[in-house]
């Protein structure tokens, strides 16, 4: 937070933990003014809200602290759920925070859960938030933010609870796709909403106009990677699913469809599949500019990693796309290898035995980078009787388990 606010980004925080912080120490005040009788009792029950009174305090010193040794200013607003009905309150919210923020002081904003009304969340459904991801989402909206990053303990949604080994991380969330997928697990012992919280909190947000990513707080970074558009958590945008109008494969089904694909390709005459390494030649040389782009890109981004050594890096240059052209060139003119009879013995008189080269069938391959630019020039090549999804690509390492299965 505090080097994107020194490169001119106006931050709101919106923070829980002063529950937490209040319980523990009043845990361990209770401990060390307790008898050994008092020790020996069942374990007594502590009040949320004074909990949360004894707390907020110690919060605000933590955060104080942590932001005055990297010389930020943060400032705290404490609010409740019944403020945000009177419009005045709303307006004044505004013009205090576009002050601090032209000041580049971080507001801070926390639920006073030590005088909120509410015992639980979701009891009154006349509320305006439930918890501070309801909150963050509300003051998104009501500060037209240009984005809401709401940090949680996961990497992001998961289709299922992040312990379970078949759950994936879903890296965009569509609402008419996943809203009835998804199975949450439990949430906080100590906090209200949970994942679904946070999602609830997003969705509401993204479909008001302000794009929402859901990553993990522990993450080194995850905040500025949102911003330098990285694929880190779970982007919520309202136009989503605009973004998937042809029907995302599976896995598994992207296999299966690869290896349909592949023994149309091996039906086809020899010099039918010497037209397609010959039209890949050409269409590698035609799209020059565009691998060549995608490469700088590559550089790029490893350097905006930390990478000062970037020559592992394959530079693509000029040379190196007419040397690839020819060599496929090469291997069109190349005898056929499939279906070659490499040994014939006659085991019995009419009983021929016949050992014939077949294809190894789908090849998973791992590129080291980006591999669009080649997978599109490729798919660009092959004619439709064979099918685009001969190559399949997937683009996060969650999947790569799934494949190898």
């Amino acid at each position: 937070l505090k080097e994107l606010n020194s490169q001119g980004y106006e931050i709101v925080l919106v923070t829980s933990g002063a529950v937490g912080i209040g319980l523990q120490r009043l845990r361990y005040r209770k401990l060390v003014n307790s008898s050994l009788a008092d020790l020996q009792n069942a374990q007594f029950e502590l009040d949320g809200k004074a909990c949360a009174a004894v707390g907020q305090s110690s919060l605000m010193a933590l955060y104080d602290t942590l932001f005055s040794q990297l010389d930020v200013t943060s400032s705290q607003y404490l609010v409740t759920d019944t403020e945000f009905r009177d419009t005045s309150f709303r307006k004044q919210l505004s013009e205090t925070v576009k002050s601090l923020l032209s000041l580049k002081v971080i507001p801070i904003f926390n639920e006073n859960d030590a005088v909120s009304t509410r015992r639980a969340p979701y009891e009154d459904s006349s509320g305006i938030f439930w918890d501070n991801d309801s909150l963050a989402g509300l003051l998104a909206m009501e500060l037209k933010a240009d984005l809401l990053v709401m940090l949680s303990d996961v990497e992001g949604l998961y289709s299922g609870p992040p312990s379970d080994p078949n759950s994936k991380l879903i890296h965009t969330y569509i609402k008419e796709k996943h809203q009835c997928e998804i199975t949450f697990g439990d949430k906080s012992r100590l906090g209200r909403g949970g994942m679904t919280a946070k999602v609830n909190a997003a969705v509401c947000a993204a479909y008001a106009g302000i794009p929402s990513v859901i990553t993990s707080g522990y993450a080194t970074d995850s905040i500025i990677k949102v911003l330098q558009g990285k694929c880190v958590g779970t982007l919520f945008h309202r136009d989503a699913h605009l973004w998937t109008l042809v029907k995302e494969l599976g896995v598994r089904e992207m296999a299966v469809t690869a290896r349909k694909c592949s023994r149309q390709l091996q039906a086809m005459n020899s010099e039918d599949r010497r037209k397609i390494l010959l039209d890949i030649a050409d269409a590698l040389e035609a799209n020059e500019s565009l691998i060549k782009i995608e490469n700088e890109a590559d550089v790029t981004a490893a350097q905006d990693d930390g990478y000062e050594n970037t020559s592992f890096i394959r530079l693509i240059s000029f040379l190196q796309i007419s040397g690839l052209a020819k060599s496929i060139r090469v291997l069109a003119d190349m005898e056929d290898p499939i279906a070659q009879v490499l040994k014939r013995t006659e085991l019995a008189d009419g009983l021929i035995l016949e050992k014939t080269s077949s294809p190894l069938g789908v090849l998973l391959v791992i590129f080291e980078s980006r591999p669009d630019a080649l997978v599109q020039v490729i798919t660009s090549a092959i004619p439709e009787n064979i099918g685009e999804k001969l190559i399949g690509l997937v683009t996060s390492r969650e999947e790569i388990p799934d494949l190898l299965k």
